[in-house]
């Protein structure tokens, strides 16, 4: 199988994106062994087993300084790797002034050859449509380069009390995805992670908003709702991407769990790879 991958973590201590301490609760959480921490050779070689290539998801940084140190190894990486690594999606710290983040994120995007900021709200609790945001939102528009916008209810802090103030409000696609494709229709977003319990209102976006799409990392494919199944064998099938969520899943669990749901071939290949290749202009 083809597969072009756009919710991909590092394995490196460089690139990973939580620390050794979560290790434990994310492979309680998803069952699954976790390789902290490999060296770029032996992480490539994983994807490169796998037949897939990824565009990465890096640490937030805690500082600019962080973040153009960020850019410089995702640009090696793509120097180094070019038959299995595409870009990243740039990093994004709410705490950071906004007016110099914009600044740095040109440069992020110029230099690691990236694509535009992934914004995780929950963690926040200020939803996407925030106009703060406009300012990135229009750079990424000028420049071209898509963004990604987490959906849907998140594994970060499920189970403990208040939910580690996690808040899954911000993580509805109506008002906050729709109100940010429509302030900005020349701009791709990538609704990230499979969107129930706001799966209708996804579709609902998916079907009114041609920049909007939807990769559906973070669940097996066999636990998405049976609505959006469905709508994936027909109006959706230009709509939705793939996203593994390595190394939360390994590949060959994840891939034979998309095998399995006996979706249209077409249907298949297009979200493996073929809607990423037509959406950002790249080639598997």
């Amino acid at each position: 199988m083809k597969v072009i991958d756009l919710q991909t973590q590092m394995t490196t201590e460089k690139g990973a994106l939580f620390s050794k301490e979560l290790k434990d609760f994310f492979e309680a959480t998803f069952k699954t062994v976790i390789p902290y921490y490999q060296t770029d050779d032996e992480m490539m070689d994983v994807f490169r087993q796998a037949g897939v290539k990824v565009i990465f998801c890096v640490p937030d940084p805690k500082n600019f300084d962080e973040m153009d140190a960020t850019g410089d190894y995702v640009a090696r990486l793509v120097s180094d790797y070019p038959d299995v690594v595409y870009g990243s999606w740039a990093p994004y710290n709410f705490n950071l002034d906004i007016d110099k983040y914009v600044v740095e994120l040109e440069k992020y995007i110029d230099k690691a050859k990236s694509f535009g900021f992934f914004y995780y709200g929950a963690s926040t609790g200020v939803p996407a449509n925030d106009e703060r945001f406009f300012p990135i939102y229009k750079l990424c528009s000028d420049k071209k380069v898509p963004i990604k916008i987490s959906v849907g209810h998140t594994a970060m802090g499920a189970g403990t009390p208040g939910g580690s103030g996690i808040r899954l409000g911000s993580e509805r696609p109506i008002p906050n995805i729709d109100d940010v494709a429509a302030a900005f229709p020349e701009l791709t977003i990538i609704a990230s992670h499979c969107p129930w319990p706001f799966h209708s209102e996804m579709i609902s976006v998916l079907v009114h908003k041609a920049n909007v799409y939807n990769e559906v990392h973070g669940w097996m494919p066999k636990y998405f709702p049976q609505e959006l199944k469905k709508e994936m064998n027909s109006r959706l099938k230009t709509k939705i991407m793939f996203g593994s969520d390595y190394p939360f899943f390994a590949f060959d669990r994840i891939l034979k769990g998309w095998t399995d749901e006996g979706l249209k071939p077409e249907a298949l290949e297009n979200i493996l790879y073929k809607n990423a290749e037509r959406v950002f202009g790249i080639k598997y």
